[in-house]
């Protein structure tokens, strides 16, 4: 039941018992835990967090973030642009909702990203669509990278 809190860029911390919490705000931060419902989350550029265990929620804001979470039932959020999800536990949900995002996954876990587009008129990227859908291992593959363009799930290589 470790709770660890960096605000300093670089920081590293890490746990491994259950219920660990760590969070970090600098730049280039790295998190992991290995105890199942374990929190991480990173509001820095650059991030990279990961976790093991079960039941485990990352969440990172920052541009060009890493997050993995092998654990089943894990949730994973990234609202930061760049950013790359991979989930290799079962019955998990995954969230990229900034601008040029990709995810990764097994078959049965979920995928949420985001699409974003410049807005000459109001002069700054605005989201044109948000899509979820479950990875079957046919229609949408089991660990390739995706991202949503024009509205549609695309492998990306």
């Amino acid at each position: 039941s470790s709770k660890l809190v960096a605000s300093g860029n670089s920081s590293q911390l890490a746990a491994s018992g259950d219920f660990s919490k760590l969070a970090a705000s600098g730049d280039s931060s790295q998190l992991a835990a290995s105890g199942d419902s374990s929190k991480l989350a990173a509001s820095g550029d650059s991030s990279k967090l990961a976790a093991s265990g079960h039941y485990s929620k990352l969440a990172a804001s920052g541009h060009y973030s890493k997050l993995a979470a092998s654990g089943d039932s894990s949730k994973l959020a990234a609202s930061g642009n760049y950013s790359k999800l991979e989930i290799t536990g079962s019955d998990s949900v995954g969230a990229a909702i900034g601008a040029n995002c990709v995810i990764k996954g097994r078959v049965g876990n979920w995928i949420t990203l985001a699409e974003w587009k410049y807005d000459s008129e109001k002069q700054r990227y605005i989201p044109v669509c948000v899509k979820s859908t479950q990875i079957d291992g046919k229609k949408i593959k089991e660990d390739i990278f995706y991202k949503l363009k024009n509205g549609k799930f695309v492998a990306v290589e």
